[in-house]
């Protein structure tokens, strides 16, 4: 495996993982269900590898990563179904690998997560979740206004407030896709 692109050692701001430690611990009810750190416990990887060279960001970046994972942003189930359609746009197998646990957390089989990161819709879903997985796809390819059908199919089932969690979502995810593909350790978690 080639060395690290940010090492940790290298960093302008070793306080930058504690923090990233305390939001995810706390963004997950205790440890997430991925691996944050290299084997050695020390070296961080996918998307956090690079937050630690950006230490002015990095701690309004958790704060906004806890308002995305927070209830009244969008449901727990939502928050999964848009990364889980998000994940199957965009080739970033980190957040696959991480967010196969978290959709487990909120009810969502194997089979339904392949699926979904698949491009095929889940089995099993109400009318509402797959909303919310077709307009992440969307969103996530999304260059031009959204066109009125979308729209209008969205609000209906959803709301607006939802609509915009979602929104928030994808969003986010954009930002931790370009995250984990700037660091480059991605073949790791195929």
């Amino acid at each position: 495996m080639p060395a690290p692109r940010f090492p940790i050692d290298e960093s302008p701001d070793l306080a930058a993982r504690e923090v990233m430690t305390e939001s995810l611990a706390k963004m997950h009810n205790g440890n997430p269900p991925f691996q944050y750190t290299d084997e050695d416990g020390k070296s961080l990887v996918g998307c956090y590898a690079p937050l630690c060279y950006s230490p002015v960001i990095t701690r309004q970046f958790f704060a906004l990563a806890k308002a995305c994972y927070d209830p009244a942003a969008v449901s727990p189930r939502h928050r999964e179904l848009a990364i889980m359609g998000f994940a199957s746009v965009m080739s970033v197998p980190y957040i696959v690998y991480c967010h196969r646990g978290c959709a487990n957390k909120v009810g969502l089989s194997d089979q339904q997560y392949d699926d979904g990161v698949a491009g095929k819709v889940p089995t099993d879903l109400t009318e509402e979740e797959e909303t919310v997985y077709q307009l992440a796809r969307t969103l996530t390819t999304l260059t031009a206004r959204l066109d009125d059908d979308a729209w209008q199919e969205a609000t209906l089932k959803l709301g607006k407030t939802e609509v915009v969690g979602v929104i928030h979502i994808v969003a986010a995810y954009k930002w931790v896709a370009l995250l984990a593909l700037v660091n480059g350790d991605d073949e790791r978690w195929l």
